[in-house]
C-alpha cells in the first residue's frame, strides 16, 4: 500500500488511534535505527498518551547547534563571497 493510499485512511482515524498509529510508527523507526523505546515500565501506565510521553522523556537525542561551529560559520561565508562575485547573492 503506498503513502497516497494511506493518507485517506489516516485523516479518518479518532485522536486516540492517531496517537497509537504515531506510537507504532515511533517504536518502528527506533528498531530499524537499533533503540529500544519500550521498556517494562510502561506497561503500568493505561494512557496511550501517558505512554508515548514517558518514553519521549526517557530518550536522547542529539541536535546539532551552529553555536562555536566556527568551521561551518567559515564555509557559509566562503560560499556566499562566491555567490556575490558570481551575482547570484
Amino acid at each position: 500500500m503506498s503513502l497516497n493510499q494511506l493518507l485517506p485512511a489516516v485523516s479518518q482515524l479518532s485522536h486516540q488511534d492517531k496517537l497509537r498509529l504515531i506510537h507504532f510508527l515511533l517504536l518502528a523507526v527506533a528498531k530499524e535505527e537499533g533503540c529500544n523505546l519500550e521498556s517494562t515500565e510502561s506497561t503500568n501506565i493505561r494512557n496511550p498518551e501517558d505512554l508515548l510521553l514517558k518514553e519521549l522523556a526517557s530518550t536522547e537525542a542529539v541536535v546539532w547547534s551552529p553555536y562555536e561551529a566556527y568551521e561551518a560559520a567559515q564555509t557559509l561565508s566562503n560560499l556566499l563571497e562566491a555567490a556575490k562575485k558570481e551575482g547570484d547573492a
